[in-house]
């Protein structure tokens, strides 16, 4: 038989059945493998072997356990393609309902969005619209140096007292017109700065000076730009009538807080813009005729 020989799996291990020339040999090794063979198919503990050709190089064969998944294989294949597939199928649903929901969010949120410019335009109405606002009352000691029927003669009065050195201005009330020179925020002080006048040879008198509280109509921002004028004026008031002066930073903020459209309180926006730009750059008396100039037109802001 040449170099030919057969390999079984014996106990877990491979081994060769070696083929003599003698017939007694040859015989007793096929009845010997015949035997084997007959107990692996009666035996069901026994794996069934099956020919396979050798590996080593040599013209020769072995037997091997058939594989027990071999039968399987058809149902191995057909669920791994199902997986691979419903892996797929799966990936392009998710971006499809991805894709599904963003849509439909775009497409409800334009309503919302248009609430929402609705809204902001109901607010901008509501901020613009005109309402009845009470106006505080104020009050302060005046140093008042005449009183005349007449414009023209309070003019010369107001003049001669700028040439002194004393700023002074003209206020009409209750068909008067007065000439005012300084201000403060009590009786005692006002008589401290009067004596100053005596010195300089002019007569003033202390004179406690209201603006009555009224009802106006103001929109949502002038009322509140009303609120930051009176806290900063009264400030200022008890500031100068303490030997202070203006402070220009605190006025900037109330300059830079002016309503865009004041239709209501322009009057007082426009003088503190005008009389905003000298704080600072005068003496103590120009400080006291801007406050008595802001005050004036707090006055005159039109009742309801």
């Amino acid at each position: 038989m040449g170099k030919k020989g057969l390999f079984v799996w014996l106990n877990g291990h491979k081994a060769r059945l070696k083929h003599k020339h003698s017939a007694s040999d040859e015989k007793y090794s096929i009845k010997e493998f015949r035997r084997e063979q007959a107990a692996a198919v009666d035996d069901p503990d026994i794996p069934e072997l099956i020919r396979r050709e050798s590996e080593d190089g040599e013209d020769s064969y072995f037997l091997s356990g058939k594989s027990k998944l071999k039968p399987f294989k058809p149902f191995l294949f057909a669920s791994l393609s199902a997986i691979i597939i419903g892996s797929v199928l799966g990936f392009f649903m998710l971006h499809l309902f991805v894709d599904i929901d963003k849509g439909m969010s775009q497409q409800y949120s334009v309503p919302a969005s248009d609430d929402q410019n609705a809204d902001e335009a109901d607010s901008e109405q509501s901020d613009n619209a005109v309402s009845a606002a009470a106006m505080e009352a104020e009050s302060a000691f005046v140093l008042q140096a005449g009183k005349f029927s007449e414009k023209a003669n309070a003019d010369t009065m107001a003049e001669n007292f700028r040439q002194a050195g004393f700023d002074a201005m003209t206020w009409e009330k209750n068909d008067y017109f007065f000439v005012l020179a300084g201000i403060a925020d009590s009786k005692d002080q006002a008589a401290q700065f009067a004596n100053e006048f005596k010195e300089a040879e002019l007569e003033v008198y202390v004179k406690e000076w209201h603006v009555p509280e009224k009802e106006v109509m103001l929109d949502k921002h002038e009322k509140e730009w009303l609120q930051l004028y009176r806290k900063q004026w009264e400030a200022s008031l008890e500031s100068i009538s303490n030997g202070d002066r203006l402070s220009a930073e605190k006025w900037e903020k109330v300059v830079d807080a002016i309503p865009e459209k004041p239709e209501h309180i322009k009057g007082l926006t426009a003088a503190v813009r005008e009389e905003y730009q000298q704080i600072g750059q005068a003496g103590k008396w120009q400080d006291q005729k801007l406050m008595l100039v802001f005050l004036k037109q707090y006055s005159r802001i039109a009742p309801r």
